[in-house]
């Protein structure tokens, strides 16, 4: 019953901005089993010492991004426009098409946070990771992550594949360090074509949910997790959080000062593990790559 306006810059869909992988278990809860590509039940790892195979807690899959989320939106009740945020004033969103006003607004726009409150800190001074890949076409049975340092310093590459496609990048903790050679580098070792380039800054830390009144949800909130950079599982869980909260408030059982209190709790209160995983993030730079190498090496 809610009157709701999702605005975009893009198609519903468009832009991909992730390697586009999550637990199985995610995509059968909410429905989304359509977008499914290829399934995994191990992680295979390399360093320049070992290669081992590790047994997932559960199985992991990739997805196609444009039918995730055209079945996500299909599953709504919102009219769609296209338009570029550019700020906001109090209740009040600018666009390129004009301003909107309404009692309850969400950024979900990524890192920018573009709705905050006062200006954003920029890469490099960021809290920010930095990731490419190539998409060749191609097929692969491995889900497979490589810790070598003649990569990147900080960091880790990666392979994907996704029935009939790979995913082939490399992510840096170290926004300053580009990461375009080692891509192509990485992809020419496998034999991959270096076509189809997708980057993006990644959050790796977690920021208020709450601002000024707004909720944020996903990259604008930090919702990525440190070290895996995994972002579309937590976009999901804690968009998910603020959709209960709003759907409160609508119902009228809480005012929207009550809603914003309990999202921010909820999110906060995750703030142990995104730390320990930040820790560990900031550590693996520090250890000997032998020591990095897996106990069982193959």
């Amino acid at each position: 019953g809610a009157d709701v306006l999702v605005i975009d810059r893009y198609e519903i869909g468009e832009r991909q901005t992730s390697a586009c992988g999550i637990p199985t278990g995610w995509l059968t809860a909410l429905g989304l089993q359509e977008s499914l590509q290829q399934t995994f039940g191990e992680l295979v790892v390399h360093t320049p010492h070992a290669t081992a195979r590790y047994d997932l807690p559960w199985t992991f899959s990739t997805f196609d991004y444009r039918t995730l989320c055209g079945v996500l939106a299909a599953q709504g009740d919102f009219s769609f426009e296209t338009a570029k945020v550019e700020s906001r004033t109090g209740n009040t969103v600018l666009t390129d098409r004009g301003p909107i006003t309404a009692p309850l607004i969400v950024d979900a726009l990524g890192w920018r946070r573009i709705l905050g409150a006062g200006a954003n800190v920029q890469p490099p001074d960021a809290l920010l990771s930095r990731g490419l890949e190539v998409h060749p076409f191609g097929s692969g049975r491995d889900l497979e992550v490589w810790i070598d340092r003649s990569y990147v310093p900080a960091g880790y590459g990666w392979s994907f594949p996704a029935n009939g496609e790979l995913r082939i990048g490399v992510g840096s903790f170290d926004p300053r360090f580009h990461v375009k050679e080692p891509t192509v580098r990485l992809a020419e070792e496998l034999g991959a074509d270096t076509v189809r380039y997708q980057g993006n800054w990644i959050p790796h830390a977690l920021r208020p949910s709450t601002e000024d009144g707004v909720f944020f949800a996903g990259d604008s909130a930090g919702h990525c997790l440190p070290l895996t950079a995994e972002g579309i599982r937590t976009a999901l869980y804690f968009g998910l959080a603020c959709g209960r909260e709003l759907r409160r408030v609508h119902a009228g059982e809480q005012t929207r000062e009550q809603a914003l209190a309990r999202y921010h709790a909820f999110s906060a209160g995750h703030a142990v593990p995104f730390t320990w995983m930040l820790r560990v993030q900031r550590l693996v730079p520090r250890i000997a790559p032998r020591v990095l190498a897996p106990a069982r090496g193959a």
